[in-house]
């Protein structure tokens, strides 16, 4: 192989390793990144439901004071309705009263007319007697008279006899016209009070239909309010969802960004290193580079292991480099990658515990054996794993 060759090979596997490098750093930053955005977006989702939420409450509280107003009116015509109701009961007893008023103002009208008939006889009669008397001279009364006494007490008593009939008529017939105008009044009074209560009962009807309004607006307000109660508690359960959603995001980024409590081994079966941390001849491409972790030789298809809890961060296949590799975020800014992997088991976004088979050995990529190539970053940049692990 030509320099030239050589070095054209060393420039393009140093651009691959940059890419890769750069890839992989900022495949970590997304990750951390995402989660915060999320946070973000579920706290602009709750920011945009405590609006909705405030609006709908103003729009609660108004619809109550709207309730209040219908419950106060439909109160108030519950008052007037039994106000009239009580006041039709009394004119109603009034009525019936002044009915028994007129019957008996018939009743002493009847008497008095029977009386009254009955004195015009007793004074016809006794008139056509005077009318008798009246036709003898005064002599001829005399001489009936057994003396002169008896002449003057005759005299006197049809006198008094005419004069009491004439008083006794009077009375009647001022007694009867009394009676009349009584009774006119009462039928006056009786009219009057029958008009009042049919006005009452206008009153008391259109006060019952004025309720029936009311009472549906009532069920009409009631009815919207029960509508926006049950879209503010729609909305506070999702609100609470979405708390509980950025609580839960919450803990994870801070348990992925803040709680790194040291790591373990990442194979069971084998303790063995056949590559270290630093510069190096790569066996295949055979020029001195950075070797970026350890490598741990393992067999063919046997576990490996996530070194503390984590979230998986990456899952990717490189072809010239990694083949498949994994890479599961601690916290407190710390990364581990497993690389050449024959199958990936944990998946993106998965949170993985300590110890957790996440991936098989394997010889994919640049590799020239089954291996597992394990890389401890921080803040993205790759450090000598073996400060954080021994064998």
């Amino acid at each position: 192989m030509t320099k030239k060759n050589t070095y054209k090979i060393v420039v393009i596997f140093t651009i691959i390793l940059i890419l890769f490098v750069n890839t992989a750093i900022s495949t970590f930053a997304v990750s951390l990144e995402d989660i915060q955005n999320q946070i973000n977006n579920q706290q602009s989702n709750k920011n945009d439901l405590k609006n909705e939420l405030n609006d709908l409450r103003a729009e609660i509280e108004a619809q109550k004071k709207e309730d209040a107003k219908i419950t106060a009116e439909m109160a108030e015509l519950l008052k007037q309705k039994q106000e009239q109701a009580s006041l039709i009961e009394q004119m109603t007893d009034d009525l019936e009263y002044i009915y028994e008023q007129i019957a008996q103002y018939y009743d002493s009208i009847e008497k008095a007319e029977a009386e009254y008939n009955q004195a015009i006889k007793t004074f016809y009669d006794r008139a056509r007697i005077m009318y008798r008397y009246t036709q003898f001279d005064s002599l001829q009364l005399f001489v009936e008279a057994e003396d002169i006494f008896d002449y003057a007490n005759r005299d006197r008593l049809f006198s008094r006899m005419m004069e009491n009939d004439r008083k006794a008529l009077k009375e009647l017939s001022v007694m009867k016209q009394d009676l009349e105008n009584k009774k006119k009044i009462q039928e006056q009074i009786k009219v009057d009070a029958e008009k009042l209560i049919e006005e009452k009962q206008a009153v008391l009807e259109a006060i019952k239909k004025n309720e029936k309004v009311v009472a549906e607006q009532l069920e009409a307000s009631r009815g919207a309010l029960d509508i926006l109660e049950a879209q503010e508690a729609k909305i506070e359960a999702e609100s609470n969802k979405i708390e509980a959603e950025i609580k839960r995001l919450q803990e994870l980024y801070n348990e992925y960004s803040q709680s790194y409590s040291g790591l373990i081994w990442p194979s069971r079966s084998s303790r063995s290193i056949s590559s270290y941390y630093g510069m190096r001849l790569h066996p295949i491409y055979g020029y001195y580079r950075i070797h970026t972790g350890i490598d741990i030789g393992a067999a063919h298809g046997t576990d490996i292991i996530s070194s503390a809890d984590g979230v998986v961060t990456s899952v990717i296949y490189n072809e010239g480099g990694y083949g498949w590799y994994i890479m599961v975020y601690h916290g407190d800014g710390i990364t581990t990658l497993y690389a050449h992997c024959s199958k990936v088991i944990a998946k993106v976004g998965q949170e993985v515990k300590q110890g957790q088979v996440i991936a098989l050995v394997g010889s994919t990529g640049a590799s020239t054996g089954p291996h597992i190539h394990f890389e401890v970053r921080v803040n993205g940049k790759h450090t000598n794993p073996l400060d954080y692990v021994k064998p």
